[in-house]
């Protein structure tokens, strides 16, 4: 931008002079007289660097918390009796603190609630705990363990053996063969033993193991009476000097190996506990920092290390209960102090959320990979040296967990699960040669997305090389724009808008109606934020480099959201924005004077009371993991499409595709012949055949698809290829693997009374199942954030009549579907389709209903009616008509009764008609109940909000209670029902999902 770089300057001047204040800043407040304790659930090593840096450097002291005194180490598991002890036998006022494993810690207190801790933040934010072994791990194999994680090893490893095994020599039994594997922590053992092998160990990593989650690592906790009155300040200051102390390691690492070394001196009671899995090197114990740093590194939330996010927290929780089968009496941040040491609410923190995106990727390239036998693959094209490349292994060791980094794409691919294949290119390239480039990667099947990064050179014709990106592998968004204005694609956003208005809806900011301000409108950030902020309701200005100092202030201070993109620091001076704004600092540049970041506004936004997305830590965690969640779904977009499935598996001409069946016999092959041509019948498109004998082999069946009239291949062929192949049973659907044996006493034969009552299973996205007691009290507490529920208001009408006739005293008669009948006619003009329990009927039988005498005649019969699977037979379907002059709906209100599901056993009941009817229904039309409402009460309908709320109409018919009784589901004859959506609901459905609001039908 050209905009006063006197300005610029200025403001520049300004965050390097603050940035060095805050380097040599002291506390205010002398705390000397409150004794501080610290408990280590360890000997002081690498795992402890921000600890004893802080302890080194006189953080602690500068703090004002004098000398800390640091406990002896004690057995595994103990940690918090003696963090109690000591507290108990303390003066009121000191402050114990302590450290330990979060999946140490919940189990503890849950047994032992008297030792009353309470965790106040977090070192590592995930475990390093692994098993390694020589070979991989195997069932029947024997892991040694820590004393205080038998258990929880058991119950991760079912079928292995786990037995207590002392720490200090477990490498040694390792090696020995006296067990076959061994809990270790990836930061330590694991380095000594590849050093002592000279070879990589077989590694099996605990968190996410089988769905394990077993939370934070290097927690630190308090007794709880040292978070109340000035003691609680204590503690803050503790949090706030040991963070510090690693943010000083991270910024120097060697130092930070000098720091561990110095403190284990000044700790002699600390030191090595005469273990055998510590490498006495200085490049071991440098090694082992770094990975404790990026470790580290993972906690950074807003503007500092060490956060406990609740919902992390809570989920590890959940997982660490079941070990003991038993609950706190209210588990949501059970034994966490949620507000102790946490970013101002002011900021817009992403660090925590980029990492759950990153694992929802994740979780999507394993399936990926388990379903189609490859990882999601990516290609990140760079043209010369990007200038903001610049500094990048800088930012990447101060910032960035190499397993989530902007600046380390194919370590963060390799650690969750894609391939990514960065190629670097000169910058004297030509556009045909860039383009050659591109076109070649395009012709590999298994490339998912393309990358291409920018800015390229200025000789480079970036219009071009842009379109030759395909839309299907276009991952990073440069085709959104124009698409989105006028091409008929679903294209993905550039990631970085993409990741800003994902931190804008995780913290309900809504844009809808405001005034926003882009500052910047490059192709890649600029324009498609505006573009997406647009797309949401926002009446959006941009700026740019024509724009003056004067005009950008009055902008700056009218609109409510300001989107900064100019990477220009300092442009913006804070003072010019207005309390009430909510600013998402995109730019930010590299100051190597303060060696940090800088944005585009100059100044403490933490002093104007807006909003704001802090640098670092707002917008960044989030671009890496979106790329390669966009680059999750261009893979399983393009397996899915058609085409692409069958260009692997059957062999294409320029005018046709064909593929030869093999089959046993000719009776199989002729069955699978006529299956193809049922298929081809309902699609108007036939497939060309021919039968090949093979002897005693069997037989080959060649199919070919073409399209006649356009003498080429056509989707047309692909849909008719694909139907075959699920005709030829290669995606078959076996029954038997869903087998599941209810015991009838398990069966509820009436709804839960009263109404919303019942329990509630909730099953997550990653098999994690929990159970709670009441549904009403719970479902809107699980129910995701901005969801749009989506409900069947159809009412279940009186279906169910009993009549007399056909040879029998009492006969049930089931009407089996409304849906498409017109209920406000007289029963006269309607055939309906019914069901008579009895064994046989003929055509023109005549039966009469009990309550009202009313003729009904059978018209047309149907067949026999099953609704269990061991019989041949429960009923004759026919089509029959009432002899009544009354409407439909009011005749069977008067004569009929509820048609409650035949595996009640039990007859009708009056109660039932309301009972087995949602409280929103409304229009009639189901002879069976739509049952997954049943539990809605009017007050748990209020607290979702009507504006969350769609309201659809499908009418369910009694095919729904007639078993699957093929071995493959694909043979089971569906039965149809009708649905009516007013054109409102589409738009209100539409809006919700373009909003990005999770649906629940």
């Amino acid at each position: 931008m050209r905009i006063l770089a006197t300005l610029r300057e200025r403001n520049l001047s300004y965050l390097r002079t603050t940035a060095v204040k805050a380097k040599k800043a002291k506390p205010f407040i002398a705390r000397l007289n409150h004794d501080v304790a610290v408990q280590l659930d360890y000997y002081m090593s690498p795992q402890f660097g921000g600890i004893a840096s802080a302890l080194v450097n006189n953080r602690y002291e500068q703090a004002g918390l004098g000398q800390v005194k640091f406990l002896p180490t004690c057995p595994p598991g103990l940690e918090q009796e003696r963090v109690r002890n000591h507290a108990n036998s303390s003066s009121p006022s000191a402050v114990t603190l302590g450290t330990v494993e979060q999946n140490i810690f919940i189990p503890t207190l849950l047994n032992q609630p008297e030792l009353n801790t309470t965790a106040v933040g977090a070192m590592f934010r995930t475990s390093p705990l692994c098993v390694a072994s020589l070979r991989p791990l195997e069932p029947g194999m024997t892991i040694g363990a820590h004393s205080d994680t038998v258990e929880l090893l058991q119950r991760i490893f079912p079928q292995c053996k786990v037995i207590a095994s002392p720490r200090s020599t477990k490498n040694a039994d390792l090696q020995s063969g006296k067990v076959d594997a061994i809990q270790a922590y990836t930061t330590t053992e694991v380095p000594t033993l590849e050093r002592l092998l000279n070879d990589k160990v077989c590694v099996t990593t605990l968190e996410g193991h089988g769905h394990t989650k077993l939370g934070y690592s290097q927690l630190i906790f308090a007794a709880n009476e040292c978070l109340t009155d000035d003691r609680r300040e204590i503690t803050q200051a503790f949090l706030e000097a040991t963070f510090q102390g690693w943010k000083d390691v991270i910024q120097d690492p060697h130092q930070g190996v000098k720091a561990v070394q110095e403190a284990q001196k000044m700790l002699k009671h600390l030191d090595d506990e005469g273990n055998d899995h510590w490498y006495p090197s200085e490049e071991f114990q440098l090694e082992m920092l770094q990975l404790c740093n990026a470790q580290v590194k993972q906690t950074f939330q807003g503007d500092r290390y060490g956060v406990i996010a609740p919902r992390r927290w809570n989920q590890a929780t959940d997982w660490l209960l079941d070990i003991s089968n038993a609950s706190p009496d209210d588990d949501t941040n059970f034994a966490l102090d949620t507000t102790i040491w946490q970013p101002p609410s002011s900021q817009l923190a992403g660090g925590e959320l980029g990492y759950r995106l990153m694992e929802d990727a994740k979780a999507s390239a394993e399936f990926f990979l388990k379903t189609h036998g490859r990882k999601p693959s990516l290609a990140v094209i760079t043209v010369g040296e990007l200038k903001r490349y610049t500094h990048a292994q800088k930012r990447l060791q101060l910032y960035s967990d190499p397993a989530k980094s902007w600046f380390a794409k194919t370590a963060t691919g390799e650690a969750n699960g894609f391939e990514v294949d960065e190629i670097f290119l000169d910058d004297s390239i030509t556009t045909d040669e860039l383009l050659s480039q591109i076109y070649k990667l395009q012709k590999d099947d298994n490339l998912d997305g393309i990358q291409l990064m920018w800015p390229l050179p200025d000789h480079i014709d970036t219009a071009r090389v842009f379109n030759a990106i395909d839309l299907a592998r276009d991952v990073d968004g440069i085709h959104f724009v124009g698409q989105s204005e006028v091409g008929s694609s679903d294209p993905f956003a550039p990631v970085t808008p993409a990741a800003a208005m994902e931190l804008l809806k995780e913290n309900d900011i809504n844009v809808k109606g405001k005034r926003a301000l882009v500052i910047g409108r490059s192709p890649i950030v600029g324009s498609p934020m505006a573009h997406l902020l647009r797309e949401q309701g926002a009446v959006v200005t941009v700026a740019h480099s024509e724009t003056t100092p004067s005009l950008m202030e009055k902008l700056v201070g009218e609109v409510d959201i300001i989107v900064t993109a100019a990477g220009e620091p300092g442009l913006i001076p804070a003072e010019w924005i207005p309390g009430s704004a909510t600013v998402v600092n995109i730019g930010a540049t590299f100051d190597e004077e303060t060696d940090s970041l800088v944005s585009d506004v100059a100044g403490d936004l933490s002093t104007v009371g807006c909003r704001y997305s802090p640098v670092p830590g707002g917008i960044g965690p989030l671009s890496v993991p979106i790329l390669f969640q966009n680059t999750a779904k261009a893979a399983w977009k393009r397996v899915s499409d058609v085409s692409s499935h069958v260009s692997q598996t059957w062999t294409k001409t320029p005018a046709s595709i064909r593929k030869s069946f093999h089959f046993p016999t000719y009776t199989a092959a002729l069955e699978f012949a006529d299956k193809v041509n049922e298929m081809s019948d309902i699609m108007d498109h036939h497939a060309n055949m021919t039968f090949s004998h093979q002897c005693v082999d069997g037989v080959d069946v060649v199919m070919e698809f073409f399209t006649f009239d356009a003498n080429e291949l056509t989707e047309k062929d692909y849909d008719a290829a694909r139907v075959v192949e699920l005709v030829y049973g290669e995606n078959a659907i076996n029954m038997a693997d869903f087998t599941y044996d209810l015991k009838e006493s398990s069966i509820a034969v009436y709804p839960a009374d009263p109404r919303g009552s019942s329990k509630l299973l909730h099953l997550s996205s990653n098999g994690q199942v929990k159970h709670y007691a009441t549904f009403s009290e719970t479902f809107t507490k699980i129910l995701p954030k901005g969801a749009h529920i989506i409900f069947n208001e159809s009412r279940v009408l009186d279906a169910r009549l009993f009549v007399e006739g056909a040879g029998e005293d009492s006969v049930e008669l089931m009407i089996l579907d409304l849906g498409s009948v017109k209920l406000d006619v007289p029963c006269t003009e309607v055939a309906l389709t019914a069901m008579l329990r009895v064994e046989s009927v003929d055509e023109g039988d005549v039966v009469k209903d009990k309550i009202t005498g009313t003729k009904i005649v059978v018209e047309k019969v149907l067949g026999v009616w099953k609704e269990d699977e061991k019989s041949d037979g429960n009923g004759m379907e026919c089509i029959v008509r009432i002899h009544s002059d009354d409407s439909v709906d009011k005749f069977l209100d008067n004569a009929g009764s509820t048609p409650i599901p035949p595996y009640f056993q039990r007859e009708a009941e009056a109660s039932d008609k309301e009972a087995y009817n949602n409280v929103y229904a409304s229009t009639g039309g189901s002879v069976a109940a739509p049952t997954a409402g049943l539990h809605f009460t009017e007050p748990v309908l209020e607290s979702i909000g009507a504006d969350n709320i769609s309201y659809v109409t499908l009418h369910v018919g009694a095919g729904t209670f007639q078993p699957v009784v093929a071995s493959d589901a694909r043979d089971h004859a569906m039965h149809a029902e009708s649905f009516c959506v007013s054109v409102h609901e589409i738009k209100r459905i539409v809006a919700a999902s373009k909003a990005g609001k999770p649906l629940v039908v």
